[in-house]
């Protein structure tokens, strides 16, 4: 029998401040039930609000790899696994998102992790990545330019992923974003996932994400800005006013042309900020 889910109490409350990063599934649900993060957390500096937000997909738009099969890898590795079981897992998890909806198969994912302490899981997230950022391309030399000039400029930064926690955190405080809205795990009353998720932070999901951000932090769509590889990240750069796509995915390329636009390059590269390491 599953662990039972953790019960909600209070919803996230967007109208706080914000604290650097903090993660939440911009659904309304309750912080319970997802992992907490053992970083301290730094308040934005005072003096003046922000009047912009820049919403940046993860996953071969902020970094070249697939977050979450690179984390697979990783944690069956951490394992014992010599390849085999990876191979195997990523083969079915590819069957299954070729003929079921990319939600559907964001779910599947999570349920390899069931019975799992989510403090193991949180610990070996930080391990793959202070490993992988060091690679040299593990980065989108455009997206992560980009971010600094959004950062520089005072804007609110905002991770939307389908990814999570553990592997997400580490990312998001080296990137210092104010949010990062993700897929949310949930944990039992015994501190292990349940292998069920809240929210699979994917396609319209990431829309309705970032349109009650938007909302909660009082900006003006039309002002705030979005960056996505893949056309299921369509609806998210559809609810800004400054659309941009990375690589080019004819959906997404065809849609910020139609929308005054911007194309980015998904060429890889190393961090641009080589002397930071992760907290």
């Amino acid at each position: 029998m599953p662990a039972p889910r953790v019960s909600p109490s209070s919803p996230v409350d967007l109208h706080r401040p914000t604290e650097v990063g903090a993660v939440s599934d911009g659904s309304g649900l309750p912080a319970e039930g997802r992992p907490a993060r053992d970083a301290v957390h730094k308040r934005r500096p005072a003096g003046g609000s922000p009047r912009s937000a820049a919403f940046f997909d993860v996953d071969e738009t902020l970094i070249t790899a697939k977050s979450m099969f690179a984390f697979l890898r990783h944690w069956l590795a951490r394992n014992g696994d010599d390849g085999t079981r990876y191979r195997r897992r990523a083969d079915e998890l590819r069957a299954m998102a070729a003929r079921m909806p990319r939600e559907e198969g964001n779910r599947v994912y999570y349920t390899h992790f069931a019975g799992v302490p989510a403090a193991e899981l949180m610990a070996a997230g930080r391990e793959w990545y202070a490993e992988y950022r060091e690679g040299p391309d593990a980065f989108v030399t455009a997206t992560v330019r980009a971010l600094a000039r959004h950062r520089a400029a005072g804007d609110r930064i905002v991770l939307v992923s389908g990814g999570f926690a553990a592997c997400l955190g580490p990312l998001g405080e080296d990137f210092g974003v104010d949010l990062t809205l993700c897929s949310d795990p949930l944990i039992g009353e015994d501190g292990a996932f349940t292998g069920e998720i809240g929210t699979a932070m994917i396609g319209k999901a990431k829309a309705v994400a970032v349109d009650r951000t938007i909302a909660a932090y009082g900006l003006p769509a039309a002002d705030c800005w979005a960056y996505g590889d893949h056309s299921s990240d369509l609806d998210m750069l559809s609810s800004v006013g400054h659309p941009v796509a990375v690589g080019d995915d004819p959906v997404l390329c065809a849609h910020v042309r139609r929308h005054g636009g911007s194309v980015l390059p998904s060429t890889g590269g190393r961090r641009d900020e080589p002397g930071r390491t992760v907290p």
